[in-house]
């Protein structure tokens, strides 16, 4: 098997960064194959939440403030090795996730213990900053990724600054890069390393037809219950949310368009998917940039990625799907259980290919 056995294709051959991303021998080595215990893309996902054999962390917290007064809690993993000028992490979690989900400790604990300063942020209202926010965190929230490495530029100083952003974090970590060419640029910008974002559902209408298949009922079983019972509680008596607690929608999409719509201030769900979906805004990336995804990942399609979709992304995005992996699982064979791990490693340059 050669290295690009993983690989079904990749986008974007001009890098725009002075120093041109790893190439695909390098990323694709060892390329994925999926480990034999864990087979198909619904126990990939699954799987992926195991969290354990991670080495001690011990975060300092910062808590970026937002201009409508919410806050986010970030935790700083900062090596004893680490001055300033060394390299620093953004890390992102999902819809449902938080500081302490399992690939965010796993990155920490991997990227920590290779001198590389790591911030683990919390969205809106979740892990530790969950009575912090009066607002929900949805997929346009790209501001308070901004804000997060505004706060990130000041406590570093200066150095390369990267993200990653998982599932629903990905696409606001995508959206967020875009929308920065098409306004007032930071003073950090320059920073900026590089970006790489795993199973990000850039496609939110097409990942909402997804889920409305008989089979995804579990899934959105599970969304909708943890969603609701996270709310903020400065919303617990919004007419939207009390009717959500009394009679509890169905389907993702029902949740969208009768709770996070009227609560995110967009018309309906259809409105919500098209205005904060980052497949409209690739076109203004210019960072260099990772989109990870799998051909099995049972929430977000892998037709999100098809050569269509990509007819406007910007030249310094490269893709790779791999034959396998699941929503943000990745679980391979022997030393490779937590493959992405190592892609990521390589992709920021923090260690070379084994």
């Amino acid at each position: 098997m050669n290295s690009t056995d993983g690989l079904i294709e990749r986008i974007g051959e001009k890098p725009v960064a002075c120093e041109p991303p790893p190439d695909l021998e390098t990323l694709l080595d060892p390329p994925f194959v999926p480990n034999r215990w864990v087979p198909g893309g619904h126990l990939q996902s699954v799987l992926s939440l195991n969290a354990l054999g991670l080495r001690p962390l011990h975060p300092s917290l910062h808590w970026v403030k937002l201009p409508d007064g919410d806050r986010l809690a970030m935790f700083d993993d900062c090596p004893k090795i680490w001055r300033p000028g060394d390299a620093s992490l953004l890390v992102v979690h999902g819809l449902c996730g938080c500081s302490d989900s399992s690939y965010m400790l796993r990155f920490a604990s991997r990227f920590v213990n290779q001198g590389v300063r790591v911030f683990r942020l919390n969205l809106r209202g979740c892990g530790v900053g969950l009575g912090a926010a009066s607002q929900i965190t949805h997929a346009g929230r790209s501001d308070d990724i901004v804000a997060a490495f505004n706060v990130i530029a000041n406590l570093t100083q200066y150095g390369s600054i990267s993200g990653v952003g998982v599932s629903l974090g990905g696409n606001q970590l995508l959206r967020a890069m875009g929308l920065i060419q098409t306004a007032t640029v930071p003073t950090w910008i320059h920073r900026i390393h590089r970006i790489a974002a795993v199973s990000p559902p850039i496609d939110l209408e097409l990942c909402s037809d997804n889920m409305e298949r008989r089979l995804m009922r579990p899934y959105n079983r599970f969304f909708i219950r943890y969603l609701l019972k996270r709310r903020p509680e400065a919303l617990k008596d919004h007419a939207a949310v009390v009717a959500a607690i009394q009679r509890p929608p169905r389907t993702m999409r029902e949740l969208d368009d009768r709770v996070t719509a009227p609560l995110a201030g967009y018309e309906n769900a259809v409105d919500y998917y098209q205005r904060t979906a980052a497949s409209h805004i690739l076109g203004s990336v210019q960072v260099p940039t990772l989109i990870l995804a799998a051909t099995d990942d049972p929430i977000v399609p892998v037709a999100c990625f098809d050569h269509a979709a990509r007819a406007n992304w910007s030249d310094s995005i490269r893709l790779v799907i791999t034959r396998g992996g699941g929503h943000v699982g990745f679980i391979g064979r022997g030393t490779q259980r937590h493959w992405m791990d190592g892609l990521l490693a390589r992709w920021f340059e923090f260690e070379k290919a084994s």
